[in-house]
């Protein structure tokens, strides 16, 4: 039963615990907020609560807002699913007070069993569980806590009956248990903190794919604004170049130019955002003063529009997945090329996009060639929403807890 198949509403509530967690696992699913947690290991020991973490963790990001307008039917779905699935007593949407209208259309659910949408300050807890839980709920999670073999761990939402999830995180569980999808791409956002750097942008795009591609695709002059040299202008430099960050204003990690240059520079399963700022300047500088609106086009999708991934068999928490390919093999997209790893925390890998093996070197695969053509990809889409009209679905912190680390060590 813990296979990737296309499953009815139905054939998901039918599931057991063992069964949707396994299915988890193998789909490659980790929290894409930033943290990169194995989301099979949250519901391995089902809480009461589910949080649904759909506040704007960070200034300017939108993806998770976007997700929300697209995709509500699936979402609402999807809390079925895992309600008759994990027994949850309540499933909450964690929402911003500034975002109340971007979210109303979840509000006419709110009256349906035990959903309910929670509003909380307009205030960034940098993705924090934790900060979501105390403003959602009279609950607090301790800063602190002992294990049972008396060993002193940071508190965590499972300590007073809650999982957080991030909202792209669910989304992907909904692919993967109702359509037998695994995660090969990651939703995320581009802009300028200063203006007439770039306009705000939201793509949908293969993991792994280059910096460098992506940020071509959005518009920008790599070779000028990022890899350019600087100009002394009357005897005073001028430079015209950028600072990359994966991440937001406060929590983010700042890209190395040359990797993004020589094509080293990859998007992540955890990429939020790139923010593109004047070099010499700090993120946090600018944390107060955005203000951003949803871009015009929507959420762009990349899928079969770049040329190459890089892709990560683990890292972080996860242990290395084994892989089973070769250099100089084939690969479709989707593709399966990693198996979870029995030891340790692990998730299954598959294809980005479809390809030759161009490599496996330390950790890392590399596929060249393209991914399917647009032809393939409407094809696709067509499918789903076929699928959808004929009733069928359509297509923070990472510290583990203690029976985390017992896994580890088995």
């Amino acid at each position: 039963m813990a296979e990737m198949k296309h499953r009815s509403l139905e054939e998901v509530k039918a599931l057991s615990v063992d069964e949707a967690v396994e299915i988890m696992r193998q789909a490659g699913i980790v929290g894409a907020g930033g943290g990169g947690f194995p989301t099979y290991f949250k519901y391995k020991r089902p809480q009461p609560h589910l949080i649904v973490n759909a506040t704007e963790s960070e200034p300017g990001y939108w993806g998770d807002k976007l997700l929300h307008k697209e995709y509500m039917d699936e979402f609402i779905q999807l809390f079925e699913g895992m309600k008759a699935i994990f027994e949850f007593e309540q499933i909450s949407l964690g929402v911003h007070e500034k975002d109340r209208e971007w979210f109303a259309g979840y509000e006419e659910h709110t009256g349906e069993g035990i959903f309910d949408v929670r509003h909380v300050p307009d205030t960034y807890g940098l993705g924090e569980e934790k900060t979501l839980v105390k403003h959602a709920t009279d609950k607090k999670v301790p800063l602190f806590t002992n294990n049972p073999d008396g060993a002193r761990r940071p508190g965590m939402p499972p300590d007073v009956g809650i999982v957080v999830n991030n909202s792209e995180t669910l989304l992907n569980v909904y692919n993967a248990l109702f359509l037998g999808r695994p995660v090969t791409t990651v939703f995320f956002t581009i802009f300028g903190m200063e203006k007439g750097i770039i306009d705000l942008k939201a793509y949908e795009a293969p993991i792994g794919a280059s910096v460098r591609e992506i940020l071509q695709i959005a518009g920008l002059n790599v070779e000028e604004r990022i890899a350019g040299v600087r100009n002394v202008v009357g005897g005073v430099e001028d430079s015209n170049r950028l600072t990359v960050a994966d991440g937001g204003p406060y929590l983010n990690d700042i890209i190395d130019p040359k990797a993004i240059k020589n094509g080293g520079a990859y998007i992540r399963r955890m990429t939020n955002s790139l923010l593109l700022i004047p070099e010499g300047r700090q993120t946090k500088e600018y944390a107060r003063e955005i203000k951003t609106h949803p871009p015009e086009e929507g959420i762009v999708s990349l899928v079969g529009k770049v040329s190459s991934v890089q892709l990560p068999f683990g890292g972080g928490l996860l242990t290395p997945a084994t892989p089973l390919i070769s250099e100089g093999d084939e690969v479709e997209y989707e593709q399966k090329i990693g198996d979870p790893a029995d030891k340790g925390f692990s998730v299954g890998v598959w294809a980005s996009m479809g390809g030759e093996i161009s490599s496996i070197e330390d950790g890392m695969v590399a596929i060249t060639g393209s991914a399917i053509d647009e032809e393939d990809a409407e094809v696709r889409e067509e499918a789903k929403a076929q699928a959808s009209a004929g009733g069928a679905p359509p297509q923070g912190e990472v510290e583990p807890f203690q029976e985390a680390e017992d896994e580890t060590r088995r």
